[in-house]
């Protein structure tokens, strides 16, 4: 029987690759809500989109943004946050987003606030400091079990 992670005790990671270079950052998913739920899914791959094997779109105001991007759709601006860390996501279908991960200072907000960086923030900080973070790929993804 297969059971369905809760993104109330979800801890997933993200592994990226650039230059040689491989590293991965763990993110602390907050609980209950629809977003929540589809970002997990496409860590995990559970519903058959994924982040893997998708590129960092940009670097935005020191933000990082990745996942299955569609340029055409409107962005969602809320009032401003702060906070190092924080990872906010926006669907766009069923089976697609983006997610946005502040590495410091301000940002607008857009989408839903879903969790937060709780190992490898430095690595995010690096890579916001690329020429050309498209280069940037997920090279692998899911949930960190607890055994």
């Amino acid at each position: 029987m297969i059971r369905r992670l809760e993104p109330n005790i979800t801890y997933t990671f993200l592994e990226i690759a650039w230059s040689g270079r491989r590293k991965r950052f763990c993110i602390k998913v907050k609980p209950n809500t629809t977003e929540a739920r589809q970002f997990v899914d496409l860590c995990t791959g559970q519903r058959g989109s994924s982040f893997f094997n998708t590129r960092l779109t940009r670097v935005w105001n020191n933000c990082l943004i990745g996942g299955n991007y569609d340029y055409g759709v409107n962005r969602m601006m809320l009032p401003d946050i702060s906070y190092e860390g924080r990872v906010m996501f926006r669907s766009h279908t069923d089976s697609s987003g983006e997610f946005i991960i502040n590495t410091e200072g301000i940002i607008p907000k857009f989408g839903v606030d879903i969790g937060h960086v709780i190992k490898g923030l430095k690595v995010l900080q690096e890579v916001v400091q690329l020429c050309d973070t498209t280069q940037v790929t997920v090279v692998d993804c899911g949930v960190v079990v607890d055994f």
